[in-house]
């Protein structure tokens, strides 16, 4: 069932944010972020959603943020209107076709699990999103990376493992009264 509305999400298109938007709302606003995501649903008066798994990392691999971190910036702003499970998108460790060992790989800082268990000794390079992880390998920059089926596929990677995990989304919409913080009520005791 889609909603009536906009809803504006991480991008490019291909990340599992765009694919859970696209499920629930008829125009979605791909950002770069999801804090850019939130900043656009301010902007425009209109709905974010928001993975709650995300993590936010520099190219050094120090976190810098993650879904908490962003959800408490948001207080007075932005309340949730709803939370769900969904599966993501099938989700792969995919390599160049040339790759043999992966030395290296490229992947969305909230999929480093997966790099763990599936290419425990490789470096990692941390990117915004799954999408921009696949064509580092397809360009042959890294030796493989952590992405979804579909997309890998389509960049003419090989797929190496095969995994679809589940994802708790958030809808954020902007606080209708923002002199009163989200969550609050004013005849409390």
């Amino acid at each position: 069932m889609a909603l009536a509305s906009v809803v504006a999400t991480l991008g490019p298109m291909g990340t599992d944010a765009h694919a859970e938007a696209q499920r629930h709302f008829d125009q979605v606003i791909l950002t770069d972020t999801f804090s850019a995501a939130v900043e656009a649903a301010l902007l425009q008066q209109t709905y974010a959603l928001v993975a709650a798994g995300f993590v936010e990392r520099d190219r050094a691999g120090v976190i810098t943020g993650g879904w908490v971190d962003l959800h408490f910036r948001l207080l007075g702003r932005l309340e949730v209107a709803d939370t769900w499970v969904a599966p993501t998108k099938q989700m792969c460790l995919a390599s160049h076709p040339a790759a043999g060992v992966l030395r290296s790989v490229a992947l969305h800082p909230a999929t480093q699990v997966f790099a763990e268990t599936f290419a425990p000794a490789a470096d990692r390079r941390y990117v915004d999103a799954k999408p921009a992880a696949v064509q580092l390998a397809a360009r042959g920059e890294v030796d493989g990376c952590i992405g979804s089926v579909d997309v890998a596929t389509q960049a003419g990677l090989t797929v190496r493992e095969v995994f679809e995990p589940t994802m708790v989304w958030c809808l954020y919409r902007p606080v209708t009264n923002p002199l009163q913080p989200a969550g609050t009520r004013a005849n409390r005791c």
